[in-house]
């Protein structure tokens, strides 16, 4: 009789570490899509704020009547971490070439993990 419980335990040692094994592979598939959901949810987050930024930023060019100077790196004081650039061009068609209009570019830059992300609007408008 001893024989057979010695054998039942060790088939019931067997089961739990296949168990564990197979829990500990489900956990880790889990906790790496969470990770990856909270990258991808941050990343959408500082994407969502750079794009509200240059559109104020386009926003307020329009109200100063599309006049200022070009402006590179500025820090945006309501979002620690973004920088904004404004930069003025003459507008040049792809078959007509240059004619009587601007271009503005609003450029917003930000760090996500050590790399520098950039989201950019343009507005074209006439020569006064």
């Amino acid at each position: 009789m001893h024989e057979r419980i010695a054998k039942s335990d060790a088939f019931a040692i067997i089961e739990i570490l296949i168990a564990i094994t197979i829990i500990s592979i489900v956990l880790t598939t889990i906790i790496s899509g969470i990770s990856a959901g909270i990258v991808a949810i941050s990343g959408n987050r500082n994407l969502t704020i750079a794009m509200i930024v240059a559109r104020s930023k386009l926003n307020e060019f329009q109200m100063m009547r599309m006049r200022g100077p070009d402006i590179y790196d500025e820090p945006v004081k309501e979002y620690p971490g973004f920088f904004y650039s404004r930069r003025i061009k003459r507008f040049e068609h792809e078959i007509f070439g240059p004619i009587a209009a601007k271009r503005v570019e609003i450029a917003v830059s930000w760090k996500d993990r050590n790399k520098t992300k950039s989201y950019t609007i343009s507005y074209i408008y006439p020569e006064r």
